[in-house]
């Protein structure tokens, strides 16, 4: 199952380092599992003397295969943990937790006001986890943010993407009594105490680009790890130290005051929100909606 699931990734993001990356495996240790699949098979999937790679023939043939297993094996799990439901179908979504939170109840609401009552499941869940679950054919649409040095760049022909919005990641603290920030990343002296991703989240990645772009990272005091943005925001209204949140989800907290901006325009960065799919699969009930986000995004242009 991880030769399929490391096989799909490839050939969705057709890049065998940002592929590696996404399933969280150096490039070496990836590049084995795809020979050993290649040899398992005894034929070669990938043609390696092009940039970006491509599929062999065998390889587009042997994908469809690989995606039918891959659906075959998750909705058995799903059976078996008594997720499915003999009910009506449902659309099914997997978005970053932070996403899945801040974002999409807003979203999906505004959805249903155009196109009335929509039965959806939400899958919350990290990166890795969401991508796979797009390229196996598990859910019909992953939500997640999107950057130009990001980790997820999936082949635009096989997941077409819409632009649903615009996030900005950016440092906050808790006030002191004056209004300022406890913690400041422009404020000079010692190293600031600091609430950090773990080092293989999305948002981690992208705070790793605006420390790079500030020469900072030797400034930061990291006293405390969680892959979650809401947990590292509530670390931050508890006055432990400056973290760096999307926007929507620290949005009330700004406005009541319990958290104040850390830094100046310098320390944000703006992302992307999403919204992908397979170009090989689609539902009656999936067309109707990724139709109806067209619609939005073709008006607002």
């Amino acid at each position: 199952m991880r030769w399929l699931e490391d096989y799909l990734a490839l050939s969705a993001t057709q890049n065998f380092s940002r592929a590696a990356e996404a399933r969280n495996l150096t490039q070496p240790a990836f590049s084995r599992r795809i020979r050993n699949l290649e040899l398992w098979l005894g034929t070669t999937l990938v043609d390696r003397s092009t940039y970006p790679v491509r599929l062999t023939a065998e390889g587009v043939s042997f994908r469809a295969v690989a995606e039918e297993v891959a659906q075959i094996l998750h909705r058995a799990r799903d059976e078996a943990k008594g997720r499915t439901r003999p009910r009506r179908a449902m659309i099914s979504f997997a978005a970053l937790h932070t996403i899945a939170l801040s974002f999409f109840p807003e979203w999906f609401r505004d959805i249903e006001q155009g196109l009335g009552p929509v039965r959806a499941r939400l899958a919350a869940d990290n990166l890795h986890d969401c991508v796979q679950a797009l390229v196996s054919g598990s859910c019909d649409f992953l939500i997640c943010y999107a950057h130009p040095a990001g980790p997820l760049q999936l082949d635009a022909e096989r997941y077409p993407s819409l632009l649903l919005s615009t996030e900005r990641l950016l440092p906050v603290s808790a006030p002191l009594p004056d209004g300022r920030p406890r913690f400041d990343l422009n404020a000079p002296g010692d190293a600031v105490r600091t609430l950090a991703y773990a080092p293989d989240t999305f948002l981690g990645k992208m705070v790793d680009l605006v420390l790079a772009r500030n020469d900072a990272a030797g400034r930061l005091d990291i006293c405390y790890e969680n892959s979650m943005a809401d947990a590292l925001k509530a670390m931050a209204q508890e006055g432990q130290g400056v973290a760096f949140i999307p926007e929507s989800s620290v949005r009330r907290s700004l406005e009541a005051g319990t958290l104040v901006p850390a830094g100046g325009d310098g320390w944000t960065l703006k992302m992307e929100v999403r919204l992908y799919r397979s170009a090989d699969h689609g539902r009656r009930e999936s067309r109707r909606l990724w139709d109806y986000v067209a619609g939005l995004q073709a008006k607002a242009a």
